[in-house]
């Protein structure tokens, strides 16, 4: 198949390709992609994202390939060519730079999801990522009613299978994003959840995860057991979440199934009973928020039904007097259970006496 493009601008560049914005003129005409492209001498990587990306197309959270084919070019000679879907809001870089550098903590939440349903894609399919960054999330128009941008995770060039032994030692992806065990070249899926922490941390906070972009000291931070700070100003599921995202231990890092399942995620968050319990002074809204069992994947069963409360965690007028009504029923019922036992008891002991003193006159 003939397949001719008119290249409109360059999206972005890399060690051994290019990204450009095309247009298609043949065989279907006026259709617009990204194109990724590579020398054919170093095209070994693009095929393999290639292949990769093609076990994703039903994902809505991965970035789509159209497929790839080569081409000859006067400057370049023998070139392969992959076309993805065109992000229009470009990057999760760009996103934050839009909002002022740091994205509100109520966007965050909706935009780690996405990037989680994402991870949560990849990983079932036996693969890791290896190099997760806001560079590398593609912002898409809103596909929803939230008004929000969607996000999709692209780039798999670094992209490795679940135990595959054979790799390099040293980082694996971009230096501020990467895990303890990445430095030893251990490869799992705990590897994409620590780079998912660091970029919950950058949105929130507009800077980079560490304080430092040195391969050496940032190894150094890793061995000592070091993570990256957790933002003061973050809500305390959101600190709950990062610090699941942070266990230095891969075998007791949350998974990232077992993070969309976290209370931070969940559209009415749920606090751990602990929490509540620490503030000491707990409103109405704090209780309709307690999990019976917070380390059970903070179960969303309310210890609490009876209670309901307006947007600023008051009791209403008519909920007071239902509340009140309850509880002087159940206070009479206790009552009533107390008097019904005393009665029993009383009765038992009238007819111990009784017996008795049919006993003794018997006798007598």
């Amino acid at each position: 198949m003939n397949v001719r493009v008119v290249k409109i601008k360059v999206l972005g560049e890399g060690c051994f390709g290019v990204v450009h914005l095309v247009k298609t003129i043949a065989p279907v005409y006026n259709k617009v992609h990204a194109m990724k492209s590579a020398d054919e001498d170093h095209s070994s990587s693009l095929r393999k994202e290639e292949k990769i990306l093609q076990q994703f197309v039903d994902s809505p959270n991965v970035v789509r390939c159209h497929g790839g084919f080569t081409s000859v070019e006067r400057e370049r000679g023998v070139v392969y060519n992959m076309f993805m879907e065109y992000a229009s809001e470009g990057s999760l870089l760009n996103l934050m730079r839009k909002n002022g550098g740091r994205i509100p903590e109520r966007d965050v939440n909706c935009y780690t999801r996405m990037i989680l349903e994402g991870l949560f894609d990849i990983h079932m399919k036996g693969f890791v990522h290896c190099d997760l960054k806001p560079g590398n999330i593609l912002v898409f128009p809103p596909r929803d009613g939230t008004g929000l941008a969607s996000l999709k995770i692209a780039d798999f060039g670094l992209a490795k299978q679940v135990g595959v032994s054979k790799v390099r030692y040293g980082f694996q992806g971009s230096v501020p994003y990467m895990s303890p065990e990445s430095i030893m070249g251990d490869v799992t899926g705990a590897l994409d959840v620590w780079s998912l922490g660091c970029v919950v941390v950058e949105m929130i906070t507009g800077r980079l995860p560490w304080d430092t972009c040195d391969p050496n000291d940032l190894m150094f931070k890793l061995f000592s057991g070091e993570s990256p700070n957790i933002p003061e100003d973050m809500s305390i599921l959101g600190k709950d979440f990062l610090q699941k995202c942070f266990v230095t231990d891969p075998n007791q890092r949350w998974s990232a199934s077992m993070l969309l399942r976290h209370p931070y995620l969940l559209p009415e968050p749920v606090l751990p009973l602990q929490h509540i319990l620490e503030k000491k002074k707990y409103s109405t809204l704090d209780l309709r928020k307690v999990s019976s069992h917070p380390t059970e994947f903070y179960s969303r069963q309310e210890i609490f039904r009876g209670i309901k409360v307006e947007k600023d965690g008051r009791n209403s007028l008519s909920q007071k007097r239902k509340e009140k009504k309850r509880r002087t029923c159940a206070y009479a019922a206790n009552n009533f259970r107390a008097t019904e036992y005393l009665c029993n008891g009383f009765q038992s002991l009238l007819v111990e006496i009784v017996c008795l003193f049919y006993w003794f006159f018997y006798w007598i």
